[in-house]
């Protein structure tokens, strides 16, 4: 396909679109859809926002059980340090002394 006939092809196509939006205004169907376009994309953005938000509490209820996790788990981690710690500070100092 040459790019003339191309040229000419999307010409026809924006002229027959432009015919018919003619014909629906001067009968009063444009009005129509045009408001049900309106209503549609006010619903729409209805749910989005609904949508977003309900996104928003669950991921930060999420955050939130995250950190709780990991308070768990660094808590749990110090507390075996600390143990552990102590435990080897005895048996280094009981070690060190039968050495000696």
């Amino acid at each position: 396909m040459s790019n003339k006939k191309l040229i000419i092809g999307i010409a026809a196509g924006v002229a027959a679109l432009a015919v018919v939006g003619i014909i629906l205004k001067r009968k009063g169907h444009l009005d129509g859809i045009i408001g049900k376009a309106e209503e549609l994309g006010s619903d729409l953005a209805d749910r989005y926002e609904s949508v977003k938000e309900s996104a928003r509490k669950k991921f930060d209820e999420v955050v939130q059980k995250g950190g709780e996790i990991a308070d768990k788990v660094t808590g749990h981690a110090s507390e075996t340090a600390s143990t552990n710690t102590a435990a080897g500070n005895t048996a280094a100092g009981k070690s060190n002394t039968a050495t000696v």
